[in-house]
Formats: structure tokens, C-alpha cells, sequence
């Protein structure tokens, strides 16, 4: 699909979200699902993708288009059989020992499987997306996660976030098999952007109780371009095109 032009590959992926809701999700559990509803949520999660969003705000969301709301059982059916179908891909709350009596979010982060598919539920385009910077934001933030978690795999490791009851945050934290962790903040911007990500970083890194969790192996800010480079106090500045296993 990468070599195809951009509007052949979303009228594909526009058909494979078609099949997944009119054929695939009901071969799951075999219960027959509305297929016009399950379209409906998919628009709803690619609204709020790279969110907690709760079940309650996907509800409201999909009782604005349809005026009567899902029932919160059926939206959690047909949540975990999109992630059964890897449509979705959720991303676990990292757990750990803090310095403060903050306590830490537990909600998964929502992403689908390739951010290409978030474009495509909601029916937009390059060129569409490219206007809203809000979501540009977080498609770069959900293709970040998406090559994060390949590469991390492939070294045995396991992809987090955190997330705690001060709004500190990390889009990412890796966590590999002997203990070891880094916290990357996912930044689509420059300059200001940055600067931000480093500040939060070191937050994060001040509340984690380190003489149980150790310190970070790496604090990284995930850029989409630009040099890479790492500052005096050990945070690097990574474009996402250095990525690799």
C-alpha cells in the first residue's frame, strides 16, 4: 500500500474497515453486530485516538450521530473484539513505585493498529488531516507508538505509558525483560515543543522512586525531524527516522 497513490490505499483501507464491520466482528464471538453501529465507534475511536477515553465518552460521542446512546456493555464487546481482530491495539498504564502519594492512571491508552486506519474511519485524507494540527498531533503520536512497540519487541521488551493523578505524563515508557526503563515524550513540533517534553521528562523521572525502580536507562523526546542530539542532563532528541531494531 505505501507504493500506491494516497487515494487507492485509503479507498482499500476504507474497504477493509467495511468488511471488519459488516462481516468480521460478528465471526468473533459469533453474535451478529450492527454493522452500522461498529462504524459508528470506529469514527468515535479515531476521534479520540491516543486517549483514555472512557467507555461513557465514546457513548456520548456515538449518541450525537445516532441520538440514542449504546448500552456501555455492548460498547466494551465490541471494544475487545476489535482488539481481538487487531484493530485496535491498546496501550497499557506502566505501573511502578513513586516517590509521592500521586496515584497512577490505570486506563489504557486506545490506538488502532496503524494510525492509517484512524484516518480512514473517519473517511479524511492527507490533506484533510494536514489542516487540523491537533490531529496531526496525535496521529504522529499513534505511527511513534505503533514503530515503538516493533522495535521494542524485537528486544523482548514491553511498551507503557504513564500517566498519574498530578498530569504528569509519558507517551511511552519501555520496559525490558531485566528491569531496565526509558521515558520517551512524543513531540511533532520543534523548539517550544521540545524544550516542553525535556521539562516533563524530568518531572517524570523526579516522581519515580528510583532506589526500588532505578534510574531511567534513557530519557528520549521523539521528534519527526530534524538531528538528533542529547542534552548535558542525558535527555536525547530523536527524529523518528532513526528508529531501528
Amino acid at each position: 500500500m505505501v507504493k500506491m497513490a494516497p487515494n487507492t490505499a485509503q479507498a482499500r483501507l476504507r474497504d477493509y474497515l467495511d468488511n471488519i464491520t459488516r462481516t468480521d466482528i460478528s465471526r468473533v464471538s459469533g453474535i451478529k453486530r450492527d454493522p452500522q453501529l461498529v462504524g459508528t465507534l470506529l469514527a468515535s475511536l479515531a476521534r479520540n485516538e491516543a486517549t483514555t477515553a472512557s467507555c461513557e465518552t465514546l457513548i456520548e460521542d456515538m449518541a450525537g450521530e445516532e441520538g440514542s446512546p449504546p448500552a456501555r456493555s455492548t460498547i466494551r464487546a465490541y471494544l475487545d473484539e476489535l482488539t481481538r481482530l487487531f484493530v485496535l491495539e491498546p496501550l497499557p498504564a506502566w505501573t511502578t513505585h513513586l516517590r509521592s502519594s500521586a496515584r497512577l492512571r490505570k486506563t489504557p491508552k486506545r490506538f488502532f493498529a496503524d494510525p492509517a486506519l484512524a484516518v480512514a474511519a473517519l473517511a479524511a485524507s492527507a490533506g484533510t488531516v494536514a489542516q487540523d494540527r491537533e490531529a496531526m498531533g496525535l496521529l504522529f503520536e499513534s505511527m511513534a507508538i505503533r514503530d515503538l512497540r516493533v522495535y521494542a519487541q524485537s528486544l523482548g521488551a514491553h511498551l507503557y505509558y504513564y500517566g498519574d493523578s498530578n498530569d504528569l505524563e509519558a507517551d511511552a515508557v519501555i520496559e525490558g525483560l531485566d528491569g531496565q526503563w526509558a521515558a520517551v515524550e512524543i513531540k511533532l513540533g520543534s523548539g517550544k515543543a521540545i524544550a516542553e517534553a525535556m521539562e516533563s521528562l524530568r518531572a517524570v523521572r523526579s516522581q519515580i522512586d528510583t532506589t526500588r525502580r532505578g534510574e531511567p536507562a534513557r530519557l528520549i523526546v521523539l521528534t519527526a525531524f530534524g538531528h538528533g542530539y542529547q542534552t548535558d542532563d542525558g535527555i536525547a532528541v530523536v527524529p523518528l527516522t532513526a528508529l531501528k531494531p
